[in-house]
């Protein structure tokens, strides 16, 4: 007999609180968000001076209050695999950047310097998962802005996609005239660094694939547009990369933390001072380690990576005055590997630091309080869904105490909060998927989530991480978990009931018909079921507490 889930199963589920008040501070497995954006100008010397710290919440306010123009830009780009991808952003151009950072600079002589990205000067972005500036991220003016760049709605329309080329559907043009046809219908686009963004590619947008090639302006239509990966550099396509068939995807970067200016004629400005090297120390109790920060200079602040078990990350969440926690489950070792970086404006600093830490004792107040989400009113309709899924460990925060509700699904995070549900049981990850880093925690849980049944690749050799759901196919993956848990699955809804009905998928309709007759999956509110709408964190928290329970 088929059994229900229950309070054994719920028991099994892996209890990571990850703590955030003014004593405790928040870690996650793999967390990768930036919350604070740092921009530096080189001196006359060479010394790199930070002019200021922004956070990237700050931003946001300020794109709502019209201090940030919020223009909406698309992008048309080839992908590595080879797939079109269309992507929207919000946000400033380089030079715009580099003087809203000026002008948020505490320090008056910062806020006075003539800065510019033009001649030789240059430019460098940093992401999260680099250990330092390289070559590959700097740029000069003309570099970004003297060559012409476009993005081309023809493309999804004229590209197949089983034979990753140009092509008429209609037989009637040349793959040269194709790309003409493409060109010639371009539209002048422009690099700029986002506040607000969204990406996707073309080929799983099956709502829209075959039926209504117009991507203009579609992803802010759909209220997806958000903060989660900025800041990101959007960086357009070029008449010789369409012509060359060029995948420049990878060009544009996202979770980009640090920046830094290097003006052709360098300011002769002296930083205030040097900020010290923040160090470390840890303690234990329980299941925890508790680790605080310190640093000699004054007034610095630290920040550190909370993405703990990716050392390399760059590390970008500010430290407050009580303990880091992190689950001591992951560093069976007692060592534990941060990295951190003590900032002050004015000043230059030791850059990154590597702090690899051991247990000096018992942490003395181990107990921290329940996290408070920075945007989950008490009264929202998912609240008791966004604290359900952080404390039972299945979601993690996306950046500070934020929750971020209206973001979209992934397939990544569905697959980790199952996996975790699972309390993380050790799986053979071998290198299923072209897009998932072999060894990571994310290629554990999807090669659990393959040999579950749960989900598959698309096809190509790639998992799409980063691609949305859709709430049929969050229904699928939830069915096809009931079933690899031998739960009952005999629920039946009736899908007739909603005015959207006809718009469910021939493949999702036992699936959802169940998660609706189970309750895991509930209507509109406009007497519709929404199948083909992209999921929000908030929609499917709410779907696994209904399913858990």
């Amino acid at each position: 007999m088929k059994k229900s889930f229950s309070a054994a199963l719920l028991a099994a589920i892996l209890l990571l609180v990850f703590c955030a008040s003014p004593a405790f501070a928040k870690t996650t497995p793999a967390g990768q968000t930036v919350g604070t954006v740092l921009f530096y100008v080189e001196n006359a010397r060479g010394e790199e001076i930070l002019v200021s710290k922004i956070l990237v919440s700050e931003m946001e306010a300020d794109m709502k209050a019209g201090k940030i123009d919020d223009a909406l830009h698309n992008y048309s780009l080839l992908d590595k695999f080879v797939t079109t991808l269309h992507q929207e952003a919000q946000g400033f151009t380089v030079q715009a950047f580099i003087d809203y950072a000026r002008e948020k600079s505490p320090i008056p002589a910062l806020r006075a310097l003539p800065l510019a990205l033009s001649g030789k000067s240059e430019i460098s972005f940093w992401e999260i998962d680099q250990t330092g500036y390289d070559d590959l991220d700097t740029y000069s003016y003309a570099d970004l802005y003297e060559t012409p760049r476009y993005n081309f709605p023809l493309l999804y329309e004229y590209w197949d996609y089983a034979k990753q080329d140009y092509y008429d559907p209609a037989g009637k043009l040349t793959r040269a005239q194709v790309i003409d046809l493409i060109f010639a219908n371009g539209e002048p686009e422009t690099v700029i660094l986002s506040v607000r963004a969204f990406s996707q590619r073309y080929m799983v947008t099956t709502e829209k694939f075959g039926v209504d090639y117009n991507m203009e302006n579609y992803w802010q239509s759909q209220n997806l547009l958000d903060n989660a990966r900025t800041m990101r550099v959007m960086k357009p396509m070029t008449r010789a990369e369409l012509y060359n068939k060029t995948s420049t995807a990878m060009d544009t970067r996202y979770w980009t933390a640090n920046f830094r200016l290097r003006p052709e004629n360098a300011p002769d400005i002296a930083a205030l001072g040097r900020a010290a090297a923040p160090t470390a120390v840890m303690t234990e109790a329980g299941d925890n380690y508790y680790i605080r920060f310190a640093c000699d200079t004054p007034g610095a602040t630290i920040l550190y990576n909370h993405n703990f078990i990716s050392p390399s990350y760059t590390p970008t969440s500010p430290y407050g005055d009580g303990a880091v926690v992190v689950p001591k489950e992951y560093f069976k070792s007692g060592t534990v590997t941060m990295t951190a970086r003590a900032i002050k404006e004015g000043f230059s600093d030791a850059g990154v630091v590597t702090l690899t830490l051991s247990s000096s004792g018992a942490e003395q107040n181990p107990e921290a309080p329940p996290a408070a989400f920075s945007d989950v009113p008490e009264n929202a309709w998912f609240a008791e869904a966004a604290r359900y899924v952080t404390e039972k460990g299945l979601f993690d925060f996306t950046s500070g105490n934020a929750f971020s509700p209206g973001a979209p699904m992934t397939r990544a995070m569905l697959v980790t909060a199952l996996y975790r549900a699972e309390a993380s049981p050790r799986v053979a990850s071998a290198d299923d998927f072209s897009d998932v880093t072999r060894g990571t925690p994310l290629a554990a849980a999807v090669s659990w989530a393959r040999d579950a049944g749960v989900v598959s690749g698309m096809g190509d050799g790639s998992f799409m991480p980063d691609a949305s759901v859709t709430r049929e196919q969050i229904a699928a993956m939830l069915y096809r978990y009931a079933g690899h848990k031998s739960a009952d699955t005999g629920a039946k809804g009736d899908l007739a009931a909603f005015t959207d009905a006809e718009g469910i998928s021939g493949w999702a309709s036992e699936a959802l018909a169940w998660a609706v007759g189970a309750g895991v999956v509930s209507g509109m509110g406009d007497g519709s079921v929404a199948p083909q709408g992209m999921a929000t964190r908030a929609q499917v928290a709410q779907m696994l507490r209904n399913f858990m329970k």
